[in-house]
């Protein structure tokens, strides 16, 4: 897992665990939901198996990750998942969305490729 920021529409690595970078602990039985929950982060989008992107409300404060608006836990790699952080900054916001889009469009053709043929017989 790493953690990024985007600033001036390019992804820049902040930390390896969002708990150190957050500096809010990780309870027991919490799952990533509860987690982000805990810092008043709301699922807002899911993209399955592409990202999902949670959303701090206006009213909501924490001393944990202040400034930060959205957070997308992007499925890049396996079970691994990276987050980006990103302020009130519609630039760097529609900047992610962009990076983000090529990796939806190939799921979805994966998906239909799947459809297609479940049993993998047409690929090599």
């Amino acid at each position: 897992m790493a953690v990024y920021t985007v600033e001036n529409g390019q992804l820049k690595r902040v930390a390896e665990q969002l708990e150190e970078y957050s500096g809010q602990e990780w309870g027991d039985t919490w799952d990533g939901d509860e987690y982000l929950r805990s810092m008043g982060f709301h699922l807002w989008d899911d993209a399955k198996d592409v990202y999902r992107q949670y959303q701090r409300g206006v009213e909501t404060s924490s001393e944990h990750l202040p400034g930060i608006v959205y957070i997308f836990d992007v499925q890049a790699h396996g079970d691994i998942i990276d987050y980006v952080l990103i302020g009130d900054h519609l630039p760097d916001y529609l900047a992610l969305v962009a990076m983000l889009e090529p990796m939806r469009t190939r799921d979805a053709e994966l998906r239909k490729e799947v459809a297609a043929d479940p049993f993998g017989r047409g690929r090599s």
